[in-house]
């Protein structure tokens, strides 16, 4: 069987317009340009045959598809919510937040994921549960899926659907409501599409 996995960051809240984390204990709903990005994308895919629509439990995640899910199956699944930021979280992005930030990507591309951000989640454990989640993802039996998560989340589910070293993480980028399309033919998945806006430029 062939299927297709639409996967999406949500769209914008005002913590991301001001520069400010958010993470997982921030739990803020988009802003009105979100709730735009929101309305676009689903105006360009709503012909997209979906079986199943998958969040996290945060609003900006809900928010970004709901006019998808009055309408189609919905499930909330807390393994692809965002990373927990510890001293970071709900915090601007002045230079000792981002001094913080950088170590921590450094020593996760240095292979050590038992790092973390003070009082945050450790690199081992938001691998741990986007596998979990990615394993159950590759079982579903829906053709159609589209899932809703966070930048972080995002760039580590990306790794781990394509069995890449979580060192390609920075490699993918992302964007409000910016697509990423992968294919699953058998325990084969490919990726088609990368942090695809074009809903956006409609606007």
């Amino acid at each position: 069987m062939t299927k297709y996995i639409y996967i999406i960051r949500h769209g914008e809240t005002e913590y991301n317009k001001l520069q400010i984390m958010q993470g997982r204990s921030i739990n803020i709903g988009l802003n009105e340009t979100g709730k735009k990005q929101g309305d676009l994308f689903y105006k360009k895919y709503k012909n997209i045959p979906f079986d199943i629509v998958i969040t996290s439990e945060l609003k900006r995640s809900q928010e970004t598809v709901q006019e998808f899910t009055e309408k189609i199956p919905h499930i909330v699944d807390e393994r692809i919510t965002e990373i927990s930021w510890g001293a970071n979280e709900g915090k601007p992005m002045d230079k000792s937040v981002t001094l913080r930030f950088k170590k921590m990507i450094q020593e996760w591309s240095n292979g050590n994921l038992d790092y973390s951000i003070p009082g945050g989640e450790t690199g081992k454990s938001l691998a741990n549960r986007l596998q979990s989640f990615v394993q159950d993802l590759r079982n579903r039996e829906e053709k159609y899926i589209l899932v809703c998560t966070h930048g972080r989340a995002l760039k580590m589910l990306i790794t781990k659907l394509l069995n890449q070293s979580i060192n390609m993480m920075e490699k993918y980028k992302h964007s409000n409501t910016g697509l990423y399309l992968f294919k699953q033919k058998g325990e084969s998945i490919i990726l088609i599409e990368e942090n695809n806006i074009e809903h956006l430029l409609s606007s």
